[in-house]
């Protein structure tokens, strides 16, 4: 007898879709940041990676880490317990998407090129990879 996994197909693809789109979501609002910043002070680098700019410019890493924990609590404040349930894998879902967020966002700076082609690129990857992990992660 064959014993089959748990895990409904149906909401692992939304997990993983939905955690590609907010892993996407993060990247957009960090690089924002980091524009909005470089205007104000124009000495920052411009990077999309929260762990990377703590060391080359302390100023703009607490920014986007205050942003991200931000996008955190925008998704814990709910009391209700219905509701509370309901949100439950949206909560973790966000939880392990941010944390992937911190690491894998230093994968474009870690392969260094003069093309912005592969730049773009390893940030498209990182994101799906983290989108499909956190939403995996999420659904178990």
């Amino acid at each position: 007898m064959r014993v089959t996994s748990k895990i409904n197909p149906r909401a692992l693809s939304w997990s993983v879709g939905a955690g590609i789109g907010y892993s996407f979501i993060l990247t957009i609002i960090m690089a924002l940041s980091s524009l909005i910043l470089k205007g104000f002070y124009p000495p920052f680098q411009f990077s999309i990676a929260p762990v990377k700019s703590l060391v080359v410019s302390p100023v703009e890493g607490v920014v986007q880490l205050l942003i991200l924990i931000a996008l955190l609590a925008f998704v814990f404040p709910i009391r209700g317990e219905t509701i509370s349930k309901e949100l439950k894998n949206v909560r973790k879902l966000a939880v392990f998407v941010a944390v992937g967020y911190l690491v894998l966002s230093l994968l474009p700076y870690a392969i260094t090129t003069s093309y912005i082609q592969a730049y773009v690129g390893l940030v498209i990857a990182f994101n799906i990879i983290n989108g499909v992990v956190g939403g995996v992660g999420a659904s178990i």
